[in-house]
């Protein structure tokens, strides 16, 4: 299965790369609780300075126990001579200060961490909230096409799925780096002090590590995104294996072993990719440590024949090896962390790119008010649309006029372009040629938020929310408060009214089985509720896709004779496949291959061959 790179081929690890990385991970860390990330890093930087005061506190023990045995000052020591001889020995005084303070620092540390734990507890949660909410707040505006791009998807799926595990890894990232630079710095301080060639080595058993892991960081965007059709892939099985809506053709169809296998193929190619990688990596890591080991052992010799020399003390020696071991280990918990952080920037990246992503469909800088209600109707002149990475067009050359106070039903086989033409008299596309005007205005002159909230509409593919049933209405008109009258009203226009009397909590039943032990409706029921939606909306257009099509006879024609009544003064566009009552339909629009074929009364259109060809004589007959 070939999967072609599709994201951040791009990226190169350079120092700009790392700044912009650093930069966009400390913004997002920051804004998300300053309070808490201001104590993060103070208690941080704490916690990396103790180590470093007990390298001292030590040296100075080892330092002045070694004098005090020399001058025999320890010989014989009991606890009934400590006390005369700390009132009279300077350096026992000090030995047991620098002990003392050895102590507080070890002490301290420990608390320290305690109290770094759950500073980070709740900084991770604050970013995790973040992250969610603004990546809610983008998504909930992002134009539709977006969730039809796979492109887009993919990014989308690298910022979803990522976003509760990738903030906690930045923050540790960026608490690391604060505490090795820390504990880096230091460590530089001492061995300078001693021997200036010493930072020098430390420096060259590095190199090879850094080097390695920055090489293994910019390798890292592409094999990722490498994976991330795959992960998605193998997503998408699961899902059917282990959600609501595959279970019943599972069982019915069988085909459990085909989701199992297509969904083992891709884990089999994800475990060959992730397999190659940690070969890759792991045999770059220990050529680098190899190198770093090398050097390390010349510095400790180094070390050991200076203080042979009597240039360094025995505490001096322990001082510096400790330093030599912690410069050593804080520069490679550095470039680690640097390396972790260049590949939490495909995360990074990804959500930067969605929430500051301007949507295509948008409202001008001046926008029109809404001509509500509306005088003269809507037309389309010469619109044609072509969906996004396809050379067919959806719509071709339409032209047609809806008028106030008309019912227009729209008819053609599956493809014809039913569902586009609604979809773009909603807005959520705009036409690739030609316009649409509503009372002579072009639609794009319009908020898009402004125009949709005076459209009801139901989709073909409409949604189930697994809320009551109340709230499933109210979503339709989210600003009216809960329990308000007209949400009954709704639910008994589209025939809901006996049903919801047999629910045990009237509309505060819950519905669906996913996230509560609900009433679990028909499809024809659902979308009863869905149309209610649309009939809660105080509307001047409605748009109907397939309104009666999971409905049975009666319901059918309930709901067509509620729809008759609500369409007055308003304008009506639907589509059906099914006969319609008679005088239900003022007009008739016929869609064949993306084009206007026919338009005309129901009468008119019975005796068109293109109309009875599609239909074979049964769809519009009364």
């Amino acid at each position: 299965m070939p999967c072609q790179p599709v994201l951040y081929q791009h990226m190169k690890v350079s120092l700009s790369n790392i700044v912009a990385t650093l930069s966009r991970a400390i913004r997002l860390i920051w804004l998300s609780s300053p309070v808490l990330a201001l104590w993060h890093a103070i208690l941080t930087a704490l916690q990396a300075a103790l180590p470093l005061l007990s390298l001292i506190a030590l040296k100075q023990m080892i330092d002045t126990a070694n004098s005090l045995f020399k001058a025999g000052a320890l010989s014989g020591l009991s606890l009934s001579t400590a006390s005369a001889l700390y009132a009279g020995n300077a350096e026992f005084r000090a030995l047991i200060l620098w002990s003392l303070l050895a102590a507080v620092c070890t002490v301290t540390a420990a608390f320290l961490k305690l109290a770094i734990a759950w500073v980070a507890e709740f900084h991770s949660i604050a970013v995790t909230d973040a992250v969610y909410q603004k990546l809610h707040h983008t998504l909930v505006k992002a134009d539709f096409a977006f969730f039809e791009n796979p492109d887009d998807q993919n990014h989308l799926y690298m910022a979803r799925e990522q976003a509760l595990s990738r903030p906690m890894r930045i923050i540790g990232g960026l608490s690391q780096l604060i505490q090795s630079f820390t504990g880096l710095a230091g460590a530089l301080i001492i061995l300078m002090s001693y021997a200036p060639l010493l930072p020098l080595m430390l420096g060259l058993s590095v190199l090879p590590t850094l080097y390695f892991k920055f090489n293994r960081s910019r390798r890292f965007f592409v094999w990722r995104s490498n994976l991330i059709p795959l992960e998605r892939q193998a997503d998408y099985f699961h899902s059917i294996m282990t959600e609501n809506e595959g279970a019943k053709e599972i069982r019915l169809y069988g085909h459990g072993e085909l989701c199992q296998e297509r969904f083992q193929q891709a884990r089999d190619l994800l475990k060959a990719q992730r397999a190659a990688w940690r070969k890759f990596v792991m045999t770059y890591d220990a050529v680098a440590m190899t190198v770093g080991f090398i050097v390390l052992g010349a510095a400790l010799l180094l070390l050991l024949h200076k203080t042979l020399q009597g240039a360094l003390t025995v505490g001096a020696l322990v001082i510096c090896v400790q330093a030599i071991r912690r410069g050593g280990s804080v520069t490679a918990l550095i470039s680690s962390a640097v390396s972790s952080l260049l590949e939490d920037s495909v995360f990074l990246q990804s959500y930067e790119e969605l929430i500051n992503r301007a949507p295509a469909i948008k409202a001008p800088v001046a926008p029109v008010p809404i001509p509500v209600p509306l005088q003269r109707g809507v037309v389309f002149e010469n619109v044609s649309f072509s969906y996004q990475g396809t050379s067919t067009p959806a719509l071709k050359d339409v032209s047609l006029q809806l008028n106030l106070n008309e019912r227009v039903a729209l008819a053609g086989a599956n493809g014809a372009g039913k569902s586009t033409l609604i979809k773009l008299l909603c807005r959520l596309y705009d036409p690739s040629a030609g316009r649409i005007l509503v009372d002579g205005i072009d639609l794009r002159e319009f908020d898009p938020a402004a125009w949709r909230a005076h459209i009801g509409v139901l989709f073909q593919d409409f949604n189930s929310y697994q809320l009551s049933a109340e709230d499933n209405i109210r979503i339709g008109h989210p600003q009216i408060p809960a329990g308000d009258p007209l949400i009954a009203t709704a639910a008994a226009h589209a025939g809901l009214a006996p049903l919801i009397k047999q629910w045990p909590a009237g509309l505060k039943t819950p519905l669906g089985r996913w996230l509560h032990n609900g009433i679990e409706p028909s499809m024809g029921q659902w979308q009863k509720i869905a149309l209610a939606r649309a009939f809660l909306r105080p509307a001047a257009l409605y748009l109907l896709d397939e309104p009666t099509s999971a409905l049975d006879g009666t319901a059918h024609r309930e709901t067509l004779a509620a729809l008759t009544k609500l369409s007055h003064d308003k304008l009506t566009l639907f589509t059906s496949h099914r006969s319609l009552p008679p005088g239900l339909a003022d007009r008739v629009i016929l869609l064949s291959e993306g084009r206007v074929v026919a338009d005309s009364t129901p009468e008119g259109l019975a005796a068109n061959p293109a109309f009875n060809e599609l239909f074979s004589n049964a769809c519009w007959q009364n």
